[in-house]
């Protein structure tokens, strides 16, 4: 393997990297509440934002009808906030900024006359702004509470900002759904030349100004003719062999091929400095 190889080899890994970043078709994201596709438009909550959290709650009937259990959920987007809740309670995991926060209260039954007696309840931390991820199409949003999480899903509906509890089948994976206007794909940055569409205009043109100055050079300067004007032909006329060469050195994990047995050379054709 030369030279040419090793360069071709680089510039084909790092093309492969360059369009996995740039072109495909994933959801970045900006914030903890803004996410982008390649093309622009994406998922921004930021108008969602207000003073106080949105709340859902779920009833679970347990102990075959002897207790109830009424689970209350806080949740604020795009940033932490302190929550309103009872600070005075002794099983309080939400007294810092978060944005996700459960209250559990148990109604347990107290005799035949079906009345029931209400606990002080829990307030469970469940997640922060700070540890969070969009889903690759941008429909929800996973909040990490190790080795809990819970997922927020983002509907996209034409009313009022509304919290509701999805599924709970899962203790250590809760899902919630947020309704909003602002779930809703929409146009994050004016549309204009992207990042990756500037690099392939660069490339490009450096392509055909190297094509235009070796055919110039090469036909009034050395008198080539037909297809030898095409500088480095014999470079491009390998080309193919030097793409499969490539591929061949990514999957063998960006190592030399393994020679057979021989008799010793220097340098072992095996090691770097053969190259």
């Amino acid at each position: 393997m030369d030279i040419s190889r090793s360069v071709l080899c680089f510039l084909f890994v790092f093309c492969s990297l360059f369009y996995t970043l740039t072109c495909a078709d994933v959801c970045v994201k900006k914030s903890s509440c803004i996410c982008e596709f390649p093309n622009g438009t994406g998922i921004d909550l930021t108008p969602t934002v207000k003073s106080t959290f949105y709340s859902a709650q779920i009833y679970e009937i347990k102990s075959g009808g002897n207790q109830y259990v009424l689970s209350t959920y806080f949740y604020h987007p795009c940033f932490d906030a302190l929550p309103n809740v009872n600070q005075t309670v002794s099983n309080n995991t939400c007294t810092k900024s978060l944005s996700i926060c459960r209250h559990v209260n148990n109604f347990d039954l107290v005799n035949a006359t079906g009345l029931f007696k209400k606990d002080s309840g829990i307030y469970e931390y469940m997640g922060s702004s700070n540890f969070t991820e969009f889903s690759s199409d941008g429909q929800s949003i996973t909040y990490h509470n190790d080795p809990s999480l819970t997922i927020v899903l983002l509907v996209c509906a034409q009313t009022d900002d509304q919290l509701h509890v999805y599924s709970t089948n899962e203790p250590n994976k809760i899902v919630l759904s947020f309704y909003s206007r602002s779930a809703c794909l929409r146009q994050i940055e004016e549309p204009g030349r992207s990042f990756g569409s500037t690099l392939l205009i660069i490339f490009f043109s450096v392509v055909i100004f190297y094509l235009v100055l070796g055919i110039c050079t090469k036909k009034f300067l050395m008198g080539a003719t037909g297809v030898e004007v095409i500088p480095n032909l014999g470079f491009w006329t390998d080309l193919p062999n030097l793409v499969k060469d490539g591929w061949a050195f990514m999957i063998n994990g960006f190592k030399l091929p393994t020679r057979g047995t021989g008799p010793v050379t220097s340098p072992d054709p095996n090691s770097y400095d053969s190259i």
